[in-house]
């Protein structure tokens, strides 16, 4: 067995603990926001102070007191810069609502429409935001709005507020609205039009209660910095951003990102090809038209070997099988497409059990009872006649599948 190297935990000590206060601090996780390594990603700021390496540069954090190189290590992590309808999908129900008069009255009626750009970077989601919603007033003059944007870098919400981007930024952006909405100054573009529906707040999203003092929204969105928190630090940015919703209002996270399986009370919903999250409200949002699919099934159980059993089951019927592990899971794969028109859901699923996701189920389409089958240890009368028993067989699903609903 090779002897230790003495001294090699003490030189990794230092990033540790810097990632360990980074954490606590700011709620980035260092090894999330430098993928390529540390010392690649913090050279600049390690030769600005003349520093021996990485180490050296965390042992000065960690013990200088100095609040303006943990600001400027901020700014080194975060990436903040993207481009105006960098996403065009994401925000084509909002064109498309442009569109429609009645969507526009029935929020004209409730005042001014909110939207959140969280993590905003140098603020090209927020003023996306604002050319889709005023396109929209454009056609319904009642109909206002507002949209703020927030980030934790200070340098670049000042560049958000000028508002003025390279050419390069804007050239996904439809011409005709492109035009409408930014002036061109030489090889720069300008969201002069815009900037009165917009403004920008710096904050941490992971700080409790940080969006407090900007009110409520009717539409948050939230791509892209996620990943780049810890643990507790994207829990605490969620729950924030779930607070800051009003009921019935909409959340949309990156294109791989999930809310997972905390347990926020919010609801996935379709927003165009994708699924955003719903805070549920006294009006659907919902505007699921797709019938199920009736040679889809989903299966929802925490039990990876009982999903993949009862999936044997439900294939030798002929189904294409879904499988998810948690009930938020089960909704988003709901929210895609068609929705199945079968769904086994374990009856005591995470977060709430199979009934919390039965409730939601008909926002996305599926109001059939007979489409909602329930799993338990065992099948029993107080289970209810849709329960099945586990483990299950091919002859006591088939009867079930088979059974006369009358």
């Amino acid at each position: 067995m090779a002897a230790e190297v003495p001294g090699a935990d003490l030189r990794r000590r230092p990033l540790d603990a810097l990632e360990k206060r980074l954490g606590e601090l700011l709620g980035l996780s260092l090894p999330e926001c430098a993928p390529e390594g540390v010392g690649p990603r913090l050279r600049f700021r390690i030769q600005d102070r003349a520093l021996d390496g990485p180490e050296a540069y965390a042992e000065y954090l960690l013990h200088s007191g100095d609040p303006l190189a943990w600001e400027a290590l901020a700014e080194t992590l975060t990436r903040n810069e993207s481009r105006v309808f960098g996403t065009p999908s994401d925000f084509a129900p909002l064109l498309e609502a442009s569109t429609d008069p009645a969507w526009a009255g029935a929020r004209s009626s409730t005042g001014p429409y909110r939207c959140l750009s969280a993590g905003c970077g140098t603020g090209e989601e927020a003023y996306s935001l604002a050319i889709a919603l005023a396109e929209i007033r454009s056609r319904s003059p009642a109909f206002t709005f507002e949209v703020i944007g927030a980030d934790l870098s200070a340098r670049a919400v000042a560049l958000a507020r000028r508002g003025v981007y390279p050419f390069s930024r804007g050239e996904s952006i439809p011409p005709a609205l492109r035009e409408r909405y930014f002036h061109v100054k030489g090889e720069e573009i300008v969201a002069a039009p815009l900037q009165s529906c917009v403004r920008f707040a710096r904050l941490n999203l992971c700080e409790p209660d940080s969006l407090l003092p900007l009110g409520s929204f009717d539409l948050i969105l939230a791509r892209g910095f996620l990943p780049a928190l810890t643990g507790e630090g994207r829990r605490s940015a969620l729950e924030n951003l779930t607070r800051a919703l009003k009921p019935s209002g909409v959340m949309l996270l990156g294109a791989e990102d999930s809310i997972g399986e905390a347990d926020l009370g919010l609801s996935p919903i379709r927003w165009g090809g994708r699924y955003a999250y719903e805070r549920p409200g006294p009006h659907p949002s919902s505007d699921a038209t797709d019938a199920p699919d009736p040679g889809l099934a989903l299966v929802a159980h925490r039990s990876a070997v009982a999903r993949g059993w009862v999936r044997i089951l439900l294939e030798q019927r002929g189904l294409r099988v879904e499988e998810a592990p948690h009930g938020v899971r089960a909704l988003e794969r709901a929210a895609l497409g068609r929705p199945p028109s079968l769904f086994l859901l374990e009856r005591t699923l995470p977060p709430r059990g199979g009934e919390w996701v039965a409730e939601r189920l008909p926002a996305l389409g599926v109001t059939d009872p007979g489409a909602i089958l329930y799993l338990s240890p065992s099948a029993t009368s107080a289970a209810g006649p849709l329960s099945l028993g586990l483990p299950l067989t091919r002859r006591s699903l088939d009867e079930t599948l088979t059974r006369d609903p009358s």
